[in-house]
C-alpha cells in the first residue's frame, strides 16, 4: 500500500521505479525456476512379468521355476534398455507395389550391475519381478570391474 501512495505523490522518479520494477521482475523469475535437483542417487525401476502356462515343464512347479527366473531376466532387460538405450532396426518389402513384408526388430545390449530384486510375487498365471538399480552403485561397481579383470564368455574359470 505505501508503494502505490509513494508512486501516486511521485515519490518514486522514473529512474528509480525502473530500477525497483527491474528488482521485482528478477525476483519473481527467479521464483519459477526449478530448484530441484536429479539426486545423485538416482533409482531405476523395472517390471518383468512372464507368462506361467507358457513355459516349458512337465509340472508346474517346473513351469513356476522357469517363470521366476525368466520375470528376473525380462526386469533387468528393461533396466538395460533404461540405461543404455535399444537398438531399433526395420525391414520393409515390397513387391509387385504391395507390401509384402514389415518386420521391426528391437535389441538391447549391456551389463547392469547392482540391481536388486525389490519384490517377486505371481499374480494369476503370470510371475512378476521388481527390480531398482541405483546409478551410483553401478557406476562404482563399474569402476570396480575396470581395475579387476572380469572373464569373458568363452573364458573357463575353473
Amino acid at each position: 500500500m505505501q508503494l502505490i501512495e509513494c508512486i501516486n505523490h511521485g515519490l518514486m522518479s522514473g529512474v528509480n521505479m525502473k530500477i525497483w520494477l527491474t528488482v521485482v521482475m528478477i525476483y519473481l523469475l527467479s521464483a519459477c525456476q526449478s530448484t530441484t535437483q536429479i539426486p545423485s542417487d538416482e533409482l531405476l525401476s523395472a517390471v518383468g512379468t512372464i507368462s506361467i502356462s507358457a513355459q516349458r515343464g512337465k509340472t508346474l512347479a517346473e513351469r513356476q521355476s522357469r517363470a521366476v527366473r525368466a520375470s528376473k531376466l525380462e526386469a533387468y532387460k528393461e533396466l538395460s534398455e533404461q540405461v543404455y538405450g535399444i537398438r531399433i532396426s526395420g525391414l520393409t518389402q515390397i513387391d509387385d507395389q504391395s507390401l509384402d513384408a514389415d518386420q521391426t526388430h528391437g535389441a538391447v545390449n549391456g551389463i547392469i550391475r547392482a540391481a536388486e530384486v525389490v519384490s517377486s510375487y505371481s499374480v494369476g498365471d503370470s510371475y512378476v519381478t521388481e527390480m531398482q538399480l541405483s546409478l551410483s552403485k553401478m557406476k562404482k561397481m563399474i569402476e570396480y570391474s575396470e581395475s579387476h579383470h572380469v572373464p569373458s564368455n568363452n573364458t573357463i574359470i575353473f
